[in-house]
């Protein structure tokens, strides 16, 4: 009888970590859409850009790990997979860091979040609009994002527009390569 008892409170304290740890944690899978540019990130941001016929989908799942200022500010982990159709038709793999700043004075009638990511990212083969642009690229290149997410306040999705980038890092990582992507899509948080 003590055993299971025992047994019993060992169980429900386990439970109970497990739901305080889950609740502690945020996690999102965002899904997006966009068109490559021939721009630099600057001239892509304009919205005064020269578009090729290359698209892409992204599958982006995240997770909080930490929580700064009551929450304002977050550092995320974020793993995508993207798939490229039309001039290039190859899939890439990103692995960026981001941070997310999530108050705004009008968050009451629009949930708003901003986030800047930064990691490698790898793509299957060389990507044929960075050869055209570039003249030379690499498959393993410096991803970065900017984000904003727009939502229902209080809601568990937002939509997305992003700038997707694969850059070599001021000629670090590679001499010459990179692009721009202009996308928009769902956060969906849970």
């Amino acid at each position: 009888m003590l055993f299971s008892a025992v047994k019993i409170t060992l169980a429900m304290s386990l439970l109970a970590g497990m739901t305080q740890f889950a609740q502690a944690q945020d996690h999102s899978l965002t899904v997006y859409g966009g068109f490559v540019t021939k721009d630099t990130w600057l001239e892509a941001l304009s919205l005064n850009t020269i578009f090729v016929d290359a698209q892409i989908l992204v599958c982006a799942w995240s997770w909080t790990v930490k929580r700064y200022h009551e929450g304002t500010l977050t550092l995320e982990v974020e793993g995508q997979a993207a798939r490229y159709f039309g001039l290039q038709d190859h899939l890439e793999l990103n692995f960026p860091l981001a941070l997310r700043w999530h108050r705004f004075p009008w968050d009451g009638a629009v949930d708003t979040s901003m986030a800047f990511g930064l990691g490698p990212s790898w793509a299957a083969e060389d990507p044929k609009v960075e050869l055209l642009t570039h003249d030379s690229t690499s498959q393993l290149l410096i991803y970065w994002f900017l984000e904003i997410a727009l939502g229902p306040p209080n809601s568990d999705w937002a939509g997305v527009f992003r700038l997707h980038h694969r850059s070599t890092g001021f000629g670090t990582v590679a001499r010459d390569g990179g692009s721009n992507t202009l996308a928009a899509g769902v956060k969906f948080l849970f």
